[in-house]
């Protein structure tokens, strides 16, 4: 007779952290369908990777907002620390204008993706609390850029000599 018991549900809770921290969050999500034990450990998850494969037009994009919020403030709720934090852009090459923000109150700087430092067409550029350096292959690539705004911002001198002519600079320190 073949024995049927899941014995990986059995595993310690870190372990099943470990397992699930491998997987993005649309995996992870569908294994907490499996048991209850799965889901709890889904819900105090402390890695989130939004891998690829989200984007594939402009309603995609809003759902996968819905999506990091909603997982987001479920986190906050319940006071679990975020570890790690993967968001893969879409591709910026087309995007005309993108706001990004982690700041939380406490003024946190997260380094900015590099990727964004290659979006040739994007014409206006929000951040609000990032670590903002030069990137490692030392070219910024917002040749279109034309307006551009900083709130809560460490910055690193050598980026804003590297940046091209623009219209708007907003530098708030609030």
């Amino acid at each position: 007779m073949e024995d049927t018991r899941d014995r990986i549900s059995q595993l310690p809770e870190p372990i099943l952290q470990h397992i699930l921290s491998f997987l993005v969050v649309k995996d992870a999500a569908r294994m907490s369908t499996l048991s209850k034990i799965w889901n709890s450990e889904w819900n105090s998850l402390s890695y989130l990777d939004f891998g690829e494969g989200f984007f594939y037009g402009p309603q995609d994009m809003r759902n996968l907002l819905k999506a990091v919020t909603q997982i987001l403030v479920i986190r906050l709720k319940h006071k679990i620390y975020v570890e790690k934090f993967w968001l893969r852009l879409p591709n910026l090459r087309r995007r005309k204008a993108l706001r990004n923000s982690i700041y939380d109150g406490k003024q946190l700087h997260n380094k900015l993706p590099e990727v964004i430092f290659d979006a040739k067409a994007l014409n206006v550029l929000t951040l609000v609390g990032f670590k903002i350096e030069l990137p490692s292959h030392g070219t910024v690539k917002l040749s279109s850029l034309r307006e551009l705004h900083l709130r809560y911002v460490i910055l690193d001198d050598k980026f804003m000599h590297k940046l091209p002519q623009f219209r708007v600079f907003v530098f708030d320190v609030v």
